[in-house]
């Protein structure tokens, strides 16, 4: 059945916490039903995000997933899909595969492929906006497809509701000369590299 969800929200809202609490029922769902009902469901990341084990989601607050398949593009998520011929495919951090050589046109493409053409249920997670106030392609072109969104908040510093994501190095905003992709590993860590979700009025 075509079904789109889409997660989105700042760095720290509970995206992926959001994401785990839909495997969960998904999982439940499974271990309550017949055989003929049950949902086969793949879960995919980007092969660059490297914070944590390849085959975890973690969220902020701690829960984990473990069979999770990192990806390296579009056209890996493709062979993936076609080799296991899930009935539901989640994606995490889908703003990566706006990365290097990565054409979010074509992301775009295959994921309205598999809602319209087979028929599949997709659920996307990851940032609409990058920490330079623009907007990602993939989750911003697809919210007129979504049959469901689900947009999770945090708090700025000043109390006020975040809407945004603030980059920081050694505690004070980069430039916007920065590269908009700078993974949030030990590595930008040690160069003094940090996030925090802010309000548009503290945003800089």
């Amino acid at each position: 059945m075509r079904y789109l969800t889409l997660i989105f929200g700042t760095v720290g809202s509970g995206k992926t916490g959001e994401l785990l609490k839909i495997i969960s029922r998904l999982n439940e769902h499974n271990s309550r039903s017949r055989p003929s009902e049950r949902k086969k469901f793949l879960v995919f990341k980007p092969v660059v995000d490297t914070r944590n084990k390849p085959q975890d989601l973690v969220s902020r607050s701690g829960h984990i997933f473990h069979q999770a398949t990192a990806i390296s593009n579009s056209s890996h998520l493709l062979e993936e899909i076609k080799q296991n011929k899930p009935d539901i495919i989640i994606i995490d951090e889908c703003q990566f595969f706006e990365t290097g050589l990565n054409d979010p046109r074509y992301f775009i493409w295959l994921v309205k492929e598999l809602l319209d053409t087979d028929q599949r249920q997709v659920i996307l997670c990851g940032l609409i906006q990058n920490c330079h106030g623009e907007k990602f392609e993939i989750l911003s072109s697809l919210c007129c497809e979504a049959d469901e969104i689900i947009n999770p908040h945090t708090t700025c510093r000043c109390g006020q509701v975040a809407s945004r994501s603030q980059r920081l190095q050694m505690g004070y905003p980069t430039p916007k000369t920065d590269p908009v992709f700078i993974v949030d590993d030990s590595i930008s860590q040690e160069l003094g590299y940090s996030y925090e979700p802010r309000c548009n009025n503290c945003w800089e």
